[in-house]
């Protein structure tokens, strides 16, 4: 009985120890994020630019504006530097 309980409390005590480094995961902005809805990825956004608008990706970030992530694409079209703006909810450009 006594190898019972003590084999009760380690499988329990060990349970809890995996769960710690999700909970401090889901205090991370994206993740948290994407535990309550979905989102396209900067990736995703990075190909949506790139079918949309003839022109080389120079660079890519995703910045909050107002608790709301959106994904800043920078494309060099037809001389000058363009960010095109990706809402990473709706996926819809800006």
């Amino acid at each position: 009985m006594k190898r019972f309980l003590v084999s009760i409390f380690l499988g329990t005590l060990m349970s809890l120890s995996l769960l710690t480094p999700l909970t401090a995961q889901a205090e991370n902005g994206v993740i948290q994020l994407a535990a309550q809805e979905r989102f396209i990825s900067l990736d995703q956004a990075v190909a949506r630019v790139r079918r949309q608008i003839d022109g080389e990706v120079i660079s890519a970030k995703t910045r909050y504006v107002n608790d709301r992530p959106i994904h800043y694409v920078k494309v060099y079209d037809r001389g000058r530097v363009r960010t095109i703006r990706v809402d990473a909810r709706s996926g819809r450009i800006m």
